[in-house]
């Protein structure tokens, strides 16, 4: 993800001069926003990585080629 550009970036102040806001270009916003959905996604990810190594070192799983022998029975 690029860095925002400091002249991206708008302060919005109060009558003391305190930042309350920024403005930000929708360049800017959608590089943000799609940070937070690959950092959402790695959370789910290490959330439930222990689980589905126990899972697999139990045996509890099903390849691909007996899921998709399964599907073309129910299809039928």
């Amino acid at each position: 993800m690029k860095a925002p550009v400091a002249n991206e970036e708008q302060f919005i102040t109060d009558a003391k001069g305190k930042r309350t806001g920024v403005l930000i270009t929708l360049d800017a916003y959608e590089r943000l926003r799609e940070a937070e959905e690959e950092l959402a996604d790695i959370q789910a990810y290490d959330a439930l990585r222990d689980r589905t190594h126990a899972e697999i070192a139990a045996g509890q799983f099903e390849t691909l080629t007996t899921y998709r022998a399964s599907r073309k029975r129910k299809v039928k």
